[in-house]
């Protein structure tokens, strides 16, 4: 009989984090290794450090990570700290990291491929973890290409999330093993003999008029609606918002209003969000993933109840794809941008998906950007939303 699949989370800080990381994973000291360990560690941490740690500690384990903005278990969520989700059972991992992510996503990807080619019919069904740097602004080309490149034989199912650096917008980093990269992308393919279930929701609105992006080059968006980008917005935010004034704002006072008054796309009947990371002197913003000349977007709002709510949606859609097996645990990515708008009430949003579960062990990060892409979607690159991995 297969062995049955188990799933600990753990959740430390301080000067000691590593070691009680190990413990709270390992805590009888028992012989046999996790398949895999997901790791995120905010940038208070050596990122390579705490991978390597791990990977010395079992070194038949497949070990990934990304550096993070909040970090959280389904009993906590904090800042400046390390978490980890580790799943044991019938499993095959695959695991490669690949650099040059901004300049040459696609050839990034095709190595990601050539290194993850290794079939498994035994374990028919499969979902990719995707994590990747922030900075580099190939968000959504990457997702887009993982799937098309990597899908060809069989559809590939991608959860994931963009590293964080607490909010610094600097550097952000991504991991496997022992070694920690910038401008690198990590995708890790777990392979299973039962469905894996995804589920993914925001919990905005889109409320500003229609705005068209009239010019932009990669990830910057120069002009919307033939001004500067940045003008615009604040004239936008500020209809939406009261007694700010926007440009007297230092960067770090300005991210929070980017992330909850995002951009939003339309998808279908649905919207997609899209959250600015920095304003530059010359007037234009700079997004998570590329925007193109010619879309359309609207600024959004949203309050605590949504969020919530999104929160347990997303869990109890990712439980519906579990064929009716329990849940075991579960891996989530959720955006900084949501804990900007629910404040200490992030935590209730964590404990919403662990009860939604079944009361099951989660564990995972608050992001720079979201990644879900089922079979039959289009886009897999979110910002403000939550991303629910559930295994069975």
């Amino acid at each position: 009989m297969p062995p049955s699949t188990a799933i600990r989370t753990a959740l430390a800080r301080g000067p000691s984090a590593i070691t009680d990381l190990l413990s709270q994973l390992n805590p009888a000291g028992d012989a046999q290794a996790p398949v895999m360990i997901s790791v995120f560690a905010s940038a208070v941490f050596s990122l390579q450090e705490v991978l390597a740690s791990l990977q010395e500690a079992w070194p038949t384990t497949t070990v990934i990570g990304a550096s993070s903005s909040g970090e959280f278990t389904a009993a906590e969520e904090t800042g400046q700290a390390i978490s980890a989700w580790a799943v044991w059972g019938d499993f095959e991992v695959q695991a490669a990291i690949a650099s040059n992510l901004k300049e040459a996503p696609e050839q990034a990807v095709i190595e990601l491929g050539e290194a993850l080619s290794e079939p498994f019919p035994d374990h028919p069904h499969r979902v990719g973890i995707l994590l990747l740097d922030t900075m580099s602004g190939r968000g959504e080309e990457a997702t887009l290409l993982a799937a098309t490149l990597l899908g060809q034989d069989a559809p590939v199912r991608l959860v994931g999330g963009a590293a964080g650096d607490d909010l610094e917008m600097k550097h952000t980093w991504v991991g496997v093993g022992g070694e920690a990269r910038e401008d690198a992308v990590v995708l890790a393919f777990l392979h299973g003999r039962e469905p894996f279930g995804i589920g993914v929701q925001h919990g905005h609105q889109a409320e500003s008029r229609p705005l068209s992006v009239t010019r932009a080059s990669g990830n910057v968006v120069h002009e919307l609606d033939g001004r500067p980008a940045w003008d615009v917005w604040r004239e936008e935010v500020t209809g939406l918002t009261s007694g700010v004034d926007f440009d007297a704002l230092s960067p770090e006072e300005l991210t929070p209003f980017f992330f909850t008054h995002a951009a939003s796309l339309t998808s279908g009947a649905a919207i997609k969000v899209r959250s600015p990371l920095q304003r530059h002197a010359d007037g234009s913003l700079s997004f998570a993933c590329g925007l193109p000349e010619g879309a359309v977007i609207r600024l959004t709002t949203s309050d605590v109840a949504q969020q919530l709510a999104s929160a347990r949606g997303a869990a109890e859609q990712a439980r519906e794809q579990l064929g009716g097996r329990e849940p075991a645990g579960a891996l989530v990515f959720d955006c900084i941008c949501r804990k900007l708008i629910l404040q200490d009430r992030f935590g209730d949003a964590i404990e919403a998906i662990s009860e939604a579960l079944g009361g099951v062990p989660v564990a995972g990060f608050e992001t720079y950007g979201e990644i879900a892409l089922d079979v039959s979607d289009l886009s897999g690159f979110h910002n403000s939303t939550t991303v629910v991995l559930a295994v069975g």
